[in-house]
């Protein structure tokens, strides 16, 4: 069987092949200098052409909704109004002079006070203990926590539902004790998150949903 794609090849100095594909299906093969890319193609040809057609399908589904603002896990209409405001409702978003600082604004202040409260009780159910907490426009990572202690936020995580912003944050709270991935840390937060497998497949949905929504991308290059 032929490959039917193109895919790029990056050489690097890992201990084990990957392969990567972004929102807009480029397949990307990182391997170590002594194997052949072509081997872990390959091998991986069934999971590539199963993650393309998972991304295509998504992609005709939530494609359509991509000028629509994604918050909370709905689409929101942007409509230019006098005053801005936020109807959950209607699924609404009056944006005055279409200007998305305003609405950035609102956003980092709406999941900061959010961050403050849940934060701190999950923190304090898990008995961890954690430094600052910082919000940020991330391009890789919904979160992340750093060896000193300080939770980092993607400011995107106001596109999700709030169901899943818990899973993240209880996620990030459990590198405190557990740094590493692996049965030990996967097990920690199954205590806190139960559903935490079906959690990390929604969200790799969303993060697709992100890459192709353009108010998010616009928020992207605005500074407050």
């Amino acid at each position: 069987m032929g490959l039917n794609y193109e895919y790029e090849v990056i050489v690097r100095n890992v201990k084990n092949p990957r392969i990567e594909i972004n929102a807009k299906g480029n397949v990307k093969v990182i391997v170590p200098p002594s194997q052949d890319p072509e081997d872990i193609i390959k091998k991986k040809m069934a999971w590539i052409e199963s993650k393309l057609n998972e991304l295509e399908q998504i992609k005709k589904q939530f494609g359509p909704l991509s000028s629509k603002f994604l918050f909370n896990g709905d689409f929101y209409s942007l409509i230019q109004g006098e005053d801005f405001f936020v109807n959950p409702k209607f699924k609404v978003v009056s944006l005055p002079h279409g200007d998305f600082k305003v609405l950035k604004k609102w956003l980092k202040d709406r999941l900061r006070e959010e961050l403050d409260f849940k934060v701190r009780l999950f923190a304090s159910i898990m008995d961890v203990r954690y430094r600052k907490v910082y919000i940020r426009f991330q391009k890789t990572k919904w979160a992340s926590c750093s060896k000193k202690g300080n939770l980092s936020f993607n400011l995107a995580l106001m596109a999700l539902p709030e169901g899943l912003r818990d899973y993240v944050i209880i996620h990030e709270l459990a590198h405190l004790r557990i740094p590493k991935h692996g049965d030990e840390f996967w097990g920690l937060v199954k205590t806190y998150y139960p559903d935490y497998v079906e959690a990390k497949k929604r969200l790799r949905v969303f993060w697709l949903l992100l890459e192709w929504n353009e108010v998010w991308q616009n928020l992207r290059g605005v500074k407050v």
